[in-house]
This record gives structure tokens, sequence and C-alpha cells, in this order.
């Protein structure tokens, strides 16, 4: 076996890469590795189609998109996709749940989105950014703070920085935590800090030091069609919905594959899924839907401990503001599938540390939580987690300090030592997430004699998964789902008598609907809307054969060749 992925590291792209079609070249029946597109700077953007080829192409069974690391510090993501790729290849033949979805569904993998500012975080003493390193509002940077390695060894940590007017103070029990000064402290509490991120100052006039507008202010995860807004009113969201190549060539690239029934975004951090919407409250979802996302979610929590929050109630980043333009949005509200975004890793929990409202932790918090986090640092992390303050010369500010945590490990991302253990748990999450998909399957086929040389054909179909075929009541909504199609091909010689050559069907229930057997007025009671007939009478020669082909975008496709015999029934 040639292609393993190791937790040592995160990879580069070209080795994400070259580690999918080694994986392809082993498994060719089970993968194949296609470019969607390029990035800004001109990387390739690998799609990865797993399922088993010899039981239907990809295009004719229900899929899964799943896409990671569109921010491009949340590396855990890319890694999360690609062991998700392995353990369904490697497990196919061995593991029953793995068979069996890559016999009748399909996932899409889109390991690493971004891959522009993945490249750029992993070069030592990169400065942080958010998505894309194309610049944007503004072409050049402008005066102020910029992010940089002053001191070349290869980090760019917190710079702490003496100021007798500075908000911070050494913690009296813990010196390397800094809390804030006590509001009525007139400056007797001891040294006082001003904390900046590590960099230098350009155009600094020897007494201000503002903070540098990012050069690379793009957001990717604002750029999707839905609800977007220009600049003025939502940073970072580009000059138009998919004005970036990478969110066009994956919006193109999703909405040409009907079949898609789901869609997961791979993030980090906080430890949680998280569903739309990001600006509407839950009362504005169908409550068909609302009630599905709570069982998907409750399933979702047992299989990785990770709790179900929704954006707006649960994890807005001002209180009073909404984004827009993100990808699960987008997915659920225009294609009608569930989505969800997985926000990778909590050091808060690691510690021990209840974050239930995890924006506002982030708002303001106990210090109590900030010391169980610095037990857990030195536990769990010793030197690989929170760097001590240390002595540097800055070229424009003097003497300050270096230290704190580094903003890829082990705050956005988890160690490499835990990194496997974080992400196990979600393939098992995504495997079932695609079992539950909607699957038509053919219940009964019948001829019977209507007269001399003419025969009546009937066939029953079936709903055989959790999801109706439909997915969604949004989907609907939004005339983003086709009616089930049943045709019939009769040879020449052969005449269609009666029943249109296509018929629609509609769609089917699933079992998601269903409720409880205790409630007497309409738990117990279970229609056979799951199930659609389809009839046609053909005038035909006995022994002639005819091709039926039922067919629905995302429950997939069920195909019958008929011999007319009045012995079949």
């Amino acid at each position: 076996m040639s292609a393993r992925l190791v937790y040592d590291r995160f990879y580069r792209h070209e080795e994400l890469g070259e580690f999918l079609r080694e994986l392809a070249a082993e498994f060719p029946g089970l993968l194949s590795v296609e470019s969607i597109g390029r990035s800004f700077q001109g990387r390739e953007l690998w799609l990865a189609t797993v399922t088993n080829t010899a039981t239907a192409p990809h295009s004719e069974k229900p899929a899964l998109w799943l896409e990671a690391n569109i921010h491009a510090i949340e590396l855990t993501g890319s890694h999360a996709a690609l062991h998700l790729v392995q353990r369904l290849v490697t497990g196919y033949g061995h593991d029953e749940r793995v068979t069996r979805v890559l016999d009748t569904r399909c996932f899409y993998v889109l390991a690493r989105l971004n891959p522009d500012g993945a490249e750029h975080v992993m070069r030592p003493g990169a400065a942080y950014v958010r998505s894309s390193v194309r610049p944007y509002p503004r072409l050049d940077q402008q005066d102020g703070l910029v992010e940089g390695d002053i001191d070349g060894d290869g980090r760019v940590l917190t710079m702490r920085v003496p100021d007798p007017n500075g908000a911070w103070v050494a913690h009296p029990d813990e010196p390397r935590l800094l809390v804030l000064r006590d509001p009525e402290d007139g400056g007797g509490a001891g040294p006082c800090y001003r904390l900046l991120r590590e960099g230098t100052i350009e155009g600094y006039d020897g007494a201000l030091v503002p903070i540098a507008p990012d050069l690379f202010g793009l957001d990717l995860n604002r750029n999707y069609p839905m609800e977007w807004r220009p600049e003025g009113d939502q940073t970072g969201a580009g000059p138009y919905p998919t004005s970036e190549p990478e969110i066009a060539a994956e919006v193109a690239a999703i909405t040409e594959r009907r079949n898609i029934t789901a869609f997961v975004a791979y993030h980090t951090h906080g430890g949680l899924y998280l569903r739309p919407y990001s600006a509407h409250a839950d009362d504005t979802m169908p409550t068909a839907d609302l009630r599905t996302y709570a069982k998907i979610g409750r399933t979702a929590t047992e299989l990785t401990g990770y709790p179900v929050l929704a954006v707006f109630h649960d994890f807005l980043y001002h209180p009073k503001q909404v984004e827009t333009g993100a990808s699960d949005d987008w997915a659920y509200d225009h294609l009608g599938v569930f989505a969800w975004t997985v926000e990778f890793w909590s050091p808060k929990r690691q510690a021990g540390v209840a974050d239930d409202k995890p924006i506002d932790w982030f708002r303001e918090h106990p210090v109590a939580d900030d010391l169980a986090i610095m037990r857990w640092n030195d536990e769990a992390l010793g030197t690989e987690g929170f760097v001590d303050w240390y002595p540097v010369e800055h070229p424009q500010l003097g003497s300050v300090e270096l230290g704190g945590f580094g903003v890829l490990q082990p705050w956005s991302n988890p160690p490499f030592t835990m990194l496997e253990a974080e992400i196990a748990p979600h393939a098992d999450m995504m495997i079932h997430h695609l079992l539950i998909s909607p699957l038509l399957r053919q219940r009964s086929v019948e001829v019977t004699t209507v007269g001399p040389g003419v025969w009546k054909v009937r066939m029953v179909v079936e709903n055989a998964g959790w999801l109706p075929t439909k997915v969604t009541e949004k989907a609907v909504e939004r005339k983003a789902v086709r009616a089930i199609e049943a045709e019939i091909a009769v040879p020449d010689g052969a005449v269609l008598v009666g029943g249109d050559r296509r018929i629609e069907l509609g769609q089917l229930s699933g079992r998601s609907s269903k409720t409880t057997p205790m409630d007497a007025f309409s738990g117990t009671l279970d229609p056979t809307s799951d199930r659609a007939k389809v009839e046609w009478i053909v005038q035909a020669a006995e022994g002639t054969t005819v091709s039926i082909t039922v067919r629905h975008d995302r429950a997939g496709v069920v195909r019958a060749d008929v011999v007319l015999s009045a012995c079949l029934t």
C-alpha cells in the first residue's frame, strides 16, 4: 500500500495532490481525482470522487459534497478530508457501512478549496491571512502595524510592550498570563503592558501605533451568492458574488452535480457543528427541515461529541450584526440540501472550560478559564504550546517581549499528537449523513396479458432512504428539485399504446418524518407515500424486451429490462 496519511505535519498543496493521485492509482475503481479549476495564483483545485464505479456511475448516485480549508490557517479541515477519503477506499470490502455507502452513494471531496492561503500560512514566519492572498480591497500595503516575524525564529507571536498606560498587567499567581487592570487602577498595580501582534510599523511617526488594514482582506466564505453584500455592508465579501476563482469553480461544480443531497464545510476552531441560517432566526425555516436538522444534529453530537449550534442564535461575531454569503447558507437555501459547517478542535474544551457560547466567551470570560487553559497547556503541550515571554529589541519600539500562543497551533489547529484522534470520528458522521440520503429502489415489476399481443407493464419503485427524495422542504420552495421520471423504451416493431413514454411520479417520502407509535392519532399511520407506481400498455410479440428507466436527480436511477411474457408476474 503506497499512500498513507501521516499526522506529524500538514500537507503542502503539492503533497496533498500527490497523496490523492497515489490513492487513486491504488484504488482505481473507487477513487478518481480531477481539477475543477484553479486558484488566484494558479494552483489546481483537486476534487476527489469516491464511489464504487462497478455498481453505477457517480452521477447516478446520491452524493455528499465536502469542502475544506476555505480559510487559510484552518488546515485541520484538509487533513480530515484526506482522512475520510483514505478511510473510504481502504475500508471498502472490510467495513460493512463503508462498503454499503460506496456501492449505493458517492462522496465528492474538495480537500483544499483555498490552496494559496494554505501555502502562505505554512511558510515559516508567515503572517496571518484570513482567506485568499489576492490583495483586496486595496492593492498596496497601508500604514500601521503589519504582522511579521521580527526576530527570524519562524513564528509570529504576540508583542508585550511596556507602557504605563497599557491595559494589561501580569496575573499575580501566573506571571505568564496577562489580565486587565482594575478599572480604578491608577498605575500602581505593577508593570503595565500593551499587547500587539508581532510585526513592524509602516509609516511609523514615533508616537502612534495604528493597526494597518489587512492587505489580504478577502473572506472567501462571504463570496457565495446567498444574500451577498458589498464591502460597505460586509467587509471581505469581494466585488461581486463568486468573484473569486476558487468560489466560482466550486459553485459551478456543485450546481452541475444535481445528485448532491448534503453539503459539509470543514473549518476550525470551536469543536462544533454549525447549521444555517447565519442571518435569519429559526422560525424562518420550514418546520420539517428544522426538525430534521435537529435529528441529524443529535447523531452528530453522539458520534463526535461536538454540540450543534444555529449560527444566528448562538454564533454571531457581533451581537447586532450578521454574516451573509456563506457556503452552508447558500447550499441549504438555494440548493435545498442539508448543509453544515464543522468547526474542528477546541482548546477550551480540552482544558475543561465550558464553551456553549463560544463567541461570547471571546468577548468576556472569567480569569479562571485562562488559568485552566494554562494548566492544560503545561500538562498536555509543554513547550509546544504557550511560548513564555522573552526579550527582543524591536527596530522601532525598542525593548519588547514576544510570547503567547501561536495562531496556527495549538489554538486554531490541534497539536499533531492529537490530530488523528480529533478528526477520526467525523468520518463516521459523514458516512452516516450519506447513508440517510434518499435512495430509489425497484420494489416490483409485473407483466400481464391484456389481449393477444398486448401487455400491461407495471413497475413499483420505492424510496429506501431515510430522507425524502426532495431532501428538504426548502428545495421544493426554491424549485431546486425535479420530480421522479419514469421512461419506457420499446424496440422497433413494438408500439406503446397506453401511457406516455415519459411519466412524472412526483416525490417520495422517507422515514425522517416518522414520529412515535405512541401517538394514537398519527404516529401509527404509515401510508405508502414512499412508493410510486407506473404502468404502460405495449403491443408487441411475446418475448419482446422493453427497457424501463426510473430516475431522480437526488435519489438515483433504477433500470430494468422487462421481457413481455405471461410468465412474468
